[in-house]
């Protein structure tokens, strides 16, 4: 059998068992919005840990991640400070899963809103969830065309990698709602790493053992054992830095933040926080083991670096890179049903809850479950034009944008003076500093300096709006949920005494 007949049929199985799996989900999900975005707020520590994992672990683990540390070596040890994103949580994931245990909260922007007691909050917290959540999503798209392309020999193209994985999630996400994405979630998360690993492990001894990848490494390659970012020599800039916030804002992505919503209890909540970081390492260094290995067994190089892993088992191992290439898929597949259920929620939830109140009637929960769909149709389009795109940078673009959400929830719990108006300035202002700075809006960029980018930026105008105008506004609209949600938390934190 060849290789590629042996790649379908390998892809055929495995998306079968996935739709299958979906409608045993479907058999049990009740027809209600909170069933089908957060599977009944019942989810327990294996499934939670497991959803997270492929969640978090994306085709940016098993595909841009070994292609970064090819490109880059040593400079792209940036991506480590994603281990410390549950200390961010540490201070918030079990007052958010109380909170919305006892209010019914589904969206980020359902909290936000309510406590703020502002539509214009509801209606910023959708637009910037969505912003983020749709790049991130198509490059789990094309990171799966390309190796799809790659592992083939370019016998099966860019275009059905990404027309075959579209079709599967819009199937099992109409059908199953979150209690499916988090079935899958598990399967996947365990295949993804599973393979993973033991690519880690072949590759080395490919590359001759490890002294020798190594030694090539720290011999031919000595610029890339430094740690500064790769187009660097002689400093780091504030780029470099710059980096280390995107952790920050990573853990503010909708689909992340449901996840807090989903679990059964607030311990299953904290040990999950807990299993993040372990996990997060090993996946992560096992990345840098399969990128720096490409260095030994294709000396030549390649035009295309997201392509790596392909090159790497095409040649050795062809069978065994129909197997990565489901790696690349359960990778995506995980990623991109969670953040598409998320994207659904905010329309549905947030934009819809706008217009009208009943949020919880039949006619609005067929609409949720065809707005994912319909955005998977978009989503599949748009990955179609951006063969030749940086995974890398779309992820990045993704993760940035949530950063604004930051000043708005720590005040919600920690400052007495947050108000209404600071929120919605906070994230709508911010937003549009990070536009303008992102993509040059009118040439208004040359009035933000260049040290500083758009992160950075969206961030620092989020903080100022949101202190200034909350300081020069009123707290009192606010004054009665600060005392409610002190009292359903039973800590004092949102207490408005001084």
């Amino acid at each position: 059998m060849s290789v590629v007949n042996f790649t379908i049929i390998l892809l055929i199985l495995y998306l079968v068992g996935l739709k299958f799996l979906s409608y045993f989900a479907h058999r049990i999900s009740t027809r209600s919005a909170e069933d089908y975005f957060l599977a009944g707020r019942n989810i327990g520590l294996i499934a939670l840990i497991g959803t997270t994992m492929a969640s978090i672990f994306s085709t940016g683990t098993v595909v841009s991640s070994p292609s970064e540390f090819y490109r880059q070596g040593s400079g792209y040890f940036w991506v480590f400070f994603f281990a410390f994103m549950p200390v961010v949580y540490f201070f918030l994931a079990t007052k958010m899963w109380r909170l919305g245990k006892s209010k019914g909260y589904i969206t980020p922007g359902d909290m936000l809103g309510d406590f703020y007691k502002s539509k214009s909050v509801v209606f910023w917290c959708a637009a910037i969830g969505l912003l983020a959540l749709l790049p991130y999503a198509v490059a789990q798209l094309v990171a799966i065309g390309k190796t799809f392309e790659s592992l083939t020999g370019g016998k099966s193209t860019y275009f059905w990698g990404v027309t075959v994985v579209s079709i599967s999630i819009a199937l099992y996400m109409y059908f199953g709602g979150a209690r499916a994405v988090v079935w899958t979630d598990m399967i996947q998360g365990f295949i993804f790493a599973t393979l993973l690993i033991i690519a880690g492990f072949l590759l080395v001894g490919w590359a001759g053992g490890w002294d020798n990848m190594i030694g090539t490494l720290t011999t031919d390659y000595a610029h890339k054992t430094s740690f500064l970012p790769h187009e660097e020599t002689a400093k780091v800039t504030w780029r470099y830095y710059e980096l280390g916030l995107l952790p920050l804002s990573f853990s503010f992505l909708p689909y992340i933040w449901q996840r807090m919503y989903m679990a059964r209890s607030a311990t299953h909540v904290a040990k999950n926080l807990m299993a993040v970081p372990i996990i997060f390492v090993v996946l992560f260094f096992t990345t840098w083991v399969i990128g720096t290995s490409a260095h030994v067994i294709l000396p030549e190089g390649l035009q295309d670096a997201d392509s790596v892993l392909g090159a790497l088992f095409s040649e050795n191992a062809p069978y065994f890179g129909a197997c990565i290439l489901v790696a690349a898929f359960a990778a995506g597949m995980s990623t991109v049903d969670s953040q598409l259920l998320s994207a659904g929620s905010l329309i549905t939830h947030d934009l819809g809850g706008i217009v009208t109140k009943d949020r919880e009637s039949a006619g609005v929960f067929i609409f949720g479950k065809w707005s994912t769909v319909i955005l998977m149709a978009l989503l599949y389009l748009w990955a179609l034009t951006l063969q030749s795109a940086s995974i890398l940078n779309l992820i990045i673009l993704g993760i940035s944008l949530t950063i604004m959400y930051i000043p708005c929830v720590f005040g919600m719990f920690y400052w007495k003076k947050a108000t209404t108006a600071g929120a919605a300035w906070s994230m709508g202002g911010g937003l549009v500093v990070f536009l303008i700075k992102q993509f040059k809006i009118f040439g208004l960029d040359a009035l933000l300096p260049a040290p500083l980018g758009s992160i950075s930026w969206g961030l620092l105008a989020s903080i100022v709006f949101f202190v200034v105008v909350s300081l020069l506004t009123s707290s009192e609209s606010i004054r009665g949920m600060q005392q409610e949600y002190d009292e359903i938390l039973g800590t004092g934190v949102a207490s408005p005494a001084d």
